[in-house]
């Protein structure tokens, strides 16, 4: 059984009772896959199943490490690792993600291996599919185990690339250029193969352009990624959620959403049927008795989505309330710790006490209609938050993420976006910036702004940048609106900026916590799993 676990593809035994073209992704294959009429499709079918298992770890890996979420507890599950930078090569969550990842490319290859193109436009159909399915492994892949694209992509290792289907063959590491070119080789073959769009639950020529726009972006081609973007955006298949819809990013099923061009299927009542334990949102937070609610929306988002009250992203939080008759204004301390002071409210003035004095808090005009406030603590200037009493655990405050749970009025029920267009237009607006284009990339930004709800007066203008640049501007927007779907660990460090976790939350538990990350640091990258290095017989070598 050596090293056939990276390789193993989907098989299972085809159930009398399940069509082989059932929807979404619920049809397996058996070993007669040759001999059996139907079954590629069947197989087809198979490699989107797989995703179900893959994308758990995957949201973990890639969400965790960012600056989104806060833990409020220690925890022995082994993602505890990703979320504080202690990488262990032990890490059973990584495991998974990087046998789940290899499963579906030895899925795609099982089929690429058998089908020719040119012999029909269902064959070729799947062929793209396949080739779009098994470079999004690849992207990843690349990603967490290998540093992001720059100057010494041709050095640096990312993972083996195996492109044939042959579960006994045993590869080296790949270098970062040479995984980037093949999925752009991939990609760009697929786009000229398709000749279906089923829906954005499966591979299509849009999902295929989405990730060379994403691609090319983070290679640093930055007209490439503009193109690419251009041509999605001009296609007329999708369009923007309305402000007042914005919550059916994750109640609507993925194929009723306007702007998603990628999603994984999960269908209600079946994947879950006990509401939703042991999911991605479960432990984000409680919904009609399921789930953990452990981890939290953190401290530098709550910030700024709260900046204007109109913007509709802070429904994708719920703060949880105690005590609905005291307001409290919550601040952060010098240890990285909420804390509070009770305040009455006057109008759009704020009072609290203080060895015995009565004082308010300071205000500023956010320019749009509303205000920022502030408390001065021991001579520093700090920004709270004003709520009704929160719950907390260990201190932390419950600030329910909701963007992963309630999909068609399930608990925790989520289809996961791998692409939509909201990150086509960052992703020109962030080329554009790179490029000087500023206006142009203002003018992308302002559109997902102005959807937000957010008052004219918040939009950015050339002339109110400041101190910020427009790189600045778009990494922010970004983070707004793509929090939680996999982005923001890898939008710092391939822009060359340092993580700043200087806010509450369990990753400062460690004796070595990493409150801050920079961006050549080791810790990036994950960790090769020990597991796969043995099996491998040495052939795979470990990150520094």
């Amino acid at each position: 059984m050596k090293k056939l676990y990276i390789y193993t593809a989907v098989v299972a035994l085809l159930s009398s009772s399940c069509s082989l073209d059932k929807a979404p992704y619920d049809s397996l294959t058996n070993e007669s896959i040759d001999n059996t009429e139907g079954a590629l499709d069947a197989l087809n079918n198979g490699n989107y199943h797989t995703l179900k298992g893959w994308v758990e770890n995957w949201h973990r890996i890639t969400e965790y490490p960012g600056d989104n979420v806060s833990l409020s507890g220690t925890t022995t599950d082994n993602f505890f690792h990703n979320y504080n930078y202690q990488r262990i090569v032990s890490n059973n969550r990584v495991n998974s993600y990087w046998s789940n990842s290899y499963k579906i490319i030895a899925g795609t290859n099982h089929l690429l291996a058998r089908l020719t193109e040119g012999e029909s436009e269902e064959s070729d159909q799947v062929i793209a599919e396949n080739l779009y399915l098994r470079s999004l492994m690849y992207f990843y892949l690349t990603n967490v185990f290998g540093r992001p694209y720059d100057g010494n992509a041709q050095s640096n290792l990312s993972v083996p690339l195996k492109l044939v289907d042959d579960p006994f063959e045993n590869l080296p590491r790949n270098t970062v250029k040479e995984v980037y070119d093949q999925i752009e080789q991939d990609l760009l073959k697929a786009e000229g193969l398709f000749t279906d769009y089923k829906g954005s639950i499966y591979g299509s020529v849009y999902s295929t352009q989405a990730l060379l726009s994403r691609l090319y972006l983070y290679k640093g081609d930055n007209q490439k990624a503009i193109e690419y973007a251009n041509k999605l955006i001009e296609s007329g298949q999708f369009s923007l959620l309305s402000t007042a819809n914005y919550r059916q990013l994750s109640t609507a099923a993925p194929e009723s959403n306007s702007e998603n061009i990628f999603a994984i299927k999960f269908v209600k009542d079946v994947d879950y049927p006990d509401n939703g334990w042991y999911t991605i949102g479960s432990l984000y937070a409680m919904i009609d008795g399921a789930g953990w609610g452990e981890m939290y929306a953190s401290r530098p988002y709550l910030e700024l989505v709260r900046k204007y009250p109109e913007d509709v992203r802070y429904q994708m939080i719920q703060p949880v309330v105690a005590d609905a008759s005291e307001l409290h204004a919550y601040y952060v301390n010098d240890k990285h710790q909420y804390a509070s002071v009770v305040v009455k409210q006057n109008g759009t003035d704020y009072t609290y006490s203080e060895g015995g004095s009565t004082k308010k808090l300071i205000k500023e005009s956010n320019g749009a209609g509303s205000y920022q406030y502030y408390i001065d603590i021991a001579g520093q200037r700090r920004t709270v938050l004003i709520d009704k009493k929160l719950d907390n655990r260990y201190g932390y405050l419950k600030y329910y993420i909701l963007k992963c749970s309630g999909q068609e009025g399930q608990a925790h029920l989520w289809s996961p976006i791998i692409s939509r267009l909201s990150e086509i237009y960052l992703i020109r607006a962030e080329a554009n910036a790179k490029l000087g284009n500023t206006a142009a990339a203002l003018e992308d930004v302002n559109v997902l702004r102005k959807r937000a709800g957010i008052p004219d007066a918040g939009l950015w203008t050339t002339g109110d940048l400041g101190e910020k640049s427009a790189l600045d501007v778009v990494l922010e927007e970004r983070q707004l609106e793509l929090a939680w779907e996999g982005h923001r660990k890898f939008d710092v460090f391939r822009n060359g900026k340092t993580l700043d976790r200087n806010y509450p939350g369990t990753h400062i538990a460690n004796s070595n916590s990493f409150l801050t990350v920079d961006p050549n640091a080791k810790e990036v990258i994950e960790f090769i799993p020990e597991q796969q290095i043995v099996l491998s017989e040495g052939v795979l070598k470990q990150n520094p």
